[in-house]
């Protein structure tokens, strides 16, 4: 087994573009997180669609960007507006990721000039979240892409058939399995938590947990991110990166990881609640405010739960396409 992950290393320090990513890029991200978590939270932004800024209403506890033309809808999804409102005949339609009574604040105030006095708006919201709330529920969606981007020498072996030959010796596909797992968990673990740390050393800024408390939470999200790659690595065939970027970012948004998300669809609401992304806010956001870790046994029980089934699953599916002769 420690062959095999020499081999792992070996061969990932070939690999440049996983390598800069890894070491620089994903860091640097991370970094940049913090850095921006540490400023003045930004009002909530609304991008409208019309030709007549006459019919524009205005709030001091929001932000207003005319445009000409629709903006897309991943502009929603990356933060760069959090409403989108057209004009529809004689009223306005809004679309947002934000809770339905957000929604009907913003449709009141386009429709009737003024906005509820019980309105709180995003940065109210991520203030009350804490700085460390908001800077790991970030985090957590890059360390889930970048998992699989780690994992990349698993699929590879399949494709060189390699991984049939390293099964003919005393590696059995388990072993195999963790010992990529142990892969993973390092190379995402060990610069991830140095970025943090040295960011917040040199810019001074507060994370809102101590280190030591840091090096749990983000070893629970990384042990999460390590199940979940493996299992989208031992699931598919093809286009891995790109399937798990998109899952990543959709359950994420859905978990409120960037933004409070709520619907009015009941069956929508039980689905972002199963999310274990929503376990691990809940988790972060109560240790933050200063409740203690073993205060949250369910979310810590439910993340490692889906941690299981993701690497047995992902065991299972493997074992069997060994069988059939498909590895």
């Amino acid at each position: 087994m420690i062959n095999l992950f020499r081999n792992r290393l070996e061969r990932m320090l070939t690999k440049k573009s996983v390598i800069i990513v890894a070491v620089v890029i994903i860091p640097i991200m991370i970094g940049v997180a913090i850095y921006f978590s540490g400023q003045t939270l930004l009002k909530d932004t609304i991008a409208v669609v019309t030709d007549e800024a006459k019919d524009i209403p205005s709030d001091p506890r929001i932000n207003i960007v005319q445009l000409d033309k629709k903006p897309p809808l991943s502009s929603l999804v990356l933060g760069h507006y959090n409403f989108l409102v057209e004009k529809k005949g004689e009223s306005y339609k809004v679309t947002t990721f934000k809770t339905e009574s957000d929604k009907k604040s913003i449709e009141q105030l386009f429709n009737k000039g003024y906005l509820p006095k019980s309105y709180r708006g995003e940065d109210q919201i991520r203030a009350e979240r804490g700085i460390g709330t908001n800077i790991l529920g970030f985090i957590s969606m890059l360390i889930l892409i970048q998992g699989v981007a780690l994992t990349t020498l698993y699929p590879e072996d399949r494709v060189l058939k390699a991984f049939s030959r390293i099964l003919t010796s005393p590696i059995s596909v388990g072993k195999y399995l963790f010992v990529q797992s142990i892969f993973t968990f390092l190379c995402l673990y060990i610069p991830s938590y140095l970025a943090i740390v040295f960011t917040s050393q040199v810019f001074s800024v507060d994370i809102g947990y101590s280190f030591g408390i840091l090096a749990i939470l983000l070893g629970i999200l990384t042990i999460f991110a390590t199940g979940f790659s493996i299992f989208m690595a031992s699931l598919m065939e093809r286009n891995i990166s790109l399937v798990t970027s998109g899952v990543s970012i959709v359950t994420c948004v859905l978990a409120g990881c960037f933004i409070s998300f709520t619907s009015t669809n009941v069956f929508l609401n039980t689905i972002c609640a199963m999310l274990p992304q929503k376990a691990f806010m809940s988790l972060i956001h109560g240790i933050e405010t200063g409740e203690k870790l073993l205060d949250f046994k369910k979310q810590l029980a439910y993340l490692f739960i889906w941690t299981i089934v993701f690497w047995v699953i992902g065991g299972f599916v493997t074992k069997s396409r060994v069988k059939k002769g498909i590895y």
